[in-house]
């Protein structure tokens, strides 16, 4: 029986009978219920969405139902008036029989157009809609490629968009412009092997540049007539920013690692001796950049928390905007930062953002730049003050320090160890920073304590920190781990009957070499949607173009090598493994169920001890959970999962007399 092959009945009964056994063993757990519903709560309320101004209109992504499984996008006529409902992804997921997800959606910039992806069943075949705004009819593009990057063309009479197609088993992304109201339009001739491109225009069309990269951002071409012609692409390093006239703002971080702002004359961008440093790296690292008029918007991360700053055109500080405790900030309602990922939505006169801390839920934000003005357009709608939040500095295997945030409400015992969940990512460049999760919340508010972790691999500290738990030094990404969980240990902040450990995606390939390295170490193991197999997962195109930069690519002699050594499936010995989830959406094109089952195969010959190695398979999901209903109750399965096997016990609601 090949356990690759999704295709076999024997391969299916085998799943099946596993996710029947793991289905019991969840369901039974007295915790679970309880779960879901604070989980669900916490949902509801982290939905929030900046306010996104196009001409005279706003658009927002906005939860008008508590119950609703997700939000709707919406036009207002001022930032906070009414809302009309121009998309509903509940009602599409009603009329199709299949949840069917909001990927994401961009008005153009006279407001007169809304632009929106939507997926079925997590399957990331990603569908375009195009609305006109004021009659809420469709527009007939006639593209039926599934669309992965998006940009409008500044006078709104097109746009610049991405696909995916697989060629030759490798996949491609082909980049191509549409003028609405015509056929669409043969791809660009861009170089072969850009990964994930998408277009920077600048406010005049006069400029568009073509921008790639899945972790390192890159601007490496830029586009004349047509014609794909270098730009940036002598410059090392990462290269990220927004055009400003004829020139680019953008975030450098050759020679800097954590990032310097520069002036780049388009006319002269390959000769450096023309920049103009605006500011020189500093203890922050430098994320993002966006320009308002003559005023840059800057974006920057400090001790692993958001930050956010205008600037004059020449560099100078025009307001510091004051947030008060450590946060989150994005444009998406995520606690987490990539270069990719954009921190804040500018608009005429105005950056929108939504903002978050542990204690807090997601607050909408607009800033009038004009008037150096902060408003808060919704307040959190939960507010924490008993909370106690402090760090954790462990020392890893090469001498680095490696920082984790532990949090915990106030009348937690702390002269006794108690149940800990450690949350790791440490990969592609992404900082997780403090911010309102609804199940971690649940966790804290059940009495656990919590942890986020800072490790290599993410990008919390710069690019030096990113690249260091990459490639031939990803295991030093699994050593920060470990010496955090070390250091808690040593603390008296739990013991390792009591320690569990929690990754999604890249952490769940954390979690997977974490159990078979360090089995001593868990009272339990969660490794959510997971690669676990380094040495194979080019079988998966997507997979292959992704992963191949981050962790090496299996197919080179030198690069298996090092793949082979830390590889999950590939390290499994007789042991006695903790209580452990493995758990996978049927439909994830990123991390194929496949990589949970060869895993789970193999822990289960090699368990010496008496803890359940459990497998759970999602139907109709695919690297994650998008409704309200369907989200909550994975939540509650690990959470539960992980509070029975760590001895937490969640407090009971209160009977109501009658």
């Amino acid at each position: 029986m090949d356990l690759r092959d999704d295709t076999t009945p024997e391969t299916l009964e085998w799943q099946a009978t596993r996710v029947e056994t793991a289905d019991r063993h969840l369901s039974g757990l007295d915790a679970r219920a309880e779960f879901e519903r604070r989980v669900a709560a916490g949902i509801a309320d982290a939905r929030r969405y900046p306010v996104i101004r196009r001409g005279a209109r706003w658009f927002q992504r906005r939860l008008l139902r508590p119950d609703a499984d997700q939000p709707v996008v919406a036009v207002l006529a001022s930032p906070t008036g009414a809302p009309r409902v121009l998309v509903d992804p509940n009602e599409l997921s009603a009329q199709r029989g299949a949840m069917v997800a909001l990927v994401d959606m961009w008005p153009s910039p006279d407001g007169r157009f809304l632009a929106y992806a939507v997926a079925e069943a997590g399957t990331e075949i990603n569908e375009l809609g195009i609305l006109d705004v004021e009659t809420g009819e469709v527009v007939d593009h006639g593209i039926e490629a599934s669309i992965q990057n998006f940009t409008w063309r500044a006078d709104s009479t097109g746009f610049w968009y991405s696909g995916r197609e697989v060629i030759d088993g490798r996949f491609e992304f082909p980049l191509r412009h549409h003028r609405l109201g015509e056929a669409p339009g043969t791809p660009l001739a861009a170089p072969a092997g850009i990964m994930d491109p998408g277009i920077v225009v600048s406010p005049d069309d006069t400029y568009a540049a073509l921008r790639s990269g899945n972790t390192e951002q890159r601007l490496d071409w830029i586009i004349r007539d047509g014609e794909v012609l270098p730009f940036l692409k002598d410059v090392p390093g990462g290269v990220m920013g927004e055009f400003h006239g004829d020139d680019l703002i953008a975030i450098v971080d050759d020679g800097a690692p954590r990032g310097r702002l520069v002036r780049i004359p388009v006319a002269t961008a390959g000769d450096t001796s023309t920049w103009i440093e605006l500011l020189p790296e500093s203890s922050d690292v430098l994320r993002k950049v966006g320009i308002v008029d003559d005023v840059i918007v800057l974006g920057y991360l400090r001790d692993a928390a958001s930050g956010l700053r205008i600037l004059d055109r020449d560099g100078s500080l025009l307001d510091e905007i004051d947030l008060g405790e450590p946060g989150s900030i994005g444009a998406y309602p995520v606690g987490a930062s990539h270069p990719g990922l954009p921190m804040f939505v500018t608009g005429e006169d105005e950056v929108s953002f939504v903002r978050s801390t542990f204690g807090s839920s997601w607050a909408i934000y607009r800033y009038v730049v004009s008037e150096r003005r902060l408003e808060v357009l919704a307040p959190a709608e939960i507010e924490r003050d008993d909370l106690v939040i402090s760090t954790v500095t462990a020392t890893s295997s090469d001498g680095a320090e490696v920082l984790a945030h532990v949090v915990h409400r106030a009348d937690v015992d702390r002269s006794v160890p108690q149940p800990t969940l450690v949350y790791g990512y440490g990969g592609f460049c992404l900082a997780f920073l403090p911010a309102f999760d609804p199940s971690f919340n649940a966790w804290i508010d059940a009495g656990g304590v919590f942890v986020l972790t800072h490790l290599r691999g993410g990008s919390e500290f710069g690019a030096d920190w990113w690249r260091q738990g990459t490639r031939d030094t990803k295991q030093l990404t699994f050593d920060d781990l470990y010496a955090v969980a070390e250091q808690l240990v040593a603390e008296g902040w739990t013991t390792t009957d009591r320690l569990v450990v929690k990754g999604e995606s890249n952490g769940g390939l954390l979690t997977g070499v974490a159990l078979v390295q360090r089995p001593d170490l868990w009272a339990a193991v969660v490794s959510d949607v997971p690669l676990l197999d380094l040495l194979e997962y080019h079988r998966d195109p997507l997979t292959y173009a992704i992963g191949r930069l981050e962790y090496g690519d299996p197919l080179d002699e030198t690069e298996a090598e090092w793949l082979r050594a830390i590889s999950p499936v590939h390290n499994v010995r007789p042991a006695d493994y903790p209580a452990t989830l493995v758990t996978g959406g049927a439909n994830d094109p990123r991390c194929p169920v496949w990589h949970v089952r060869l895993f789970v195969d193999a822990l289960e010959s090699a368990q010496n001890g008496e803890a359940p190695i459990l497998l759970k398979v999602y139907a109709d999901q695919g690297h994650g959970a998008a409704g309200l209903g369907a989200a909550s109750a994975k939540h509650a399965d690990w959470l539960a999962f992980a509070a029975f096997h760590a001895g937490l016990r969640m407090p009971q609601p209160a009977a109501v007399a009658g």
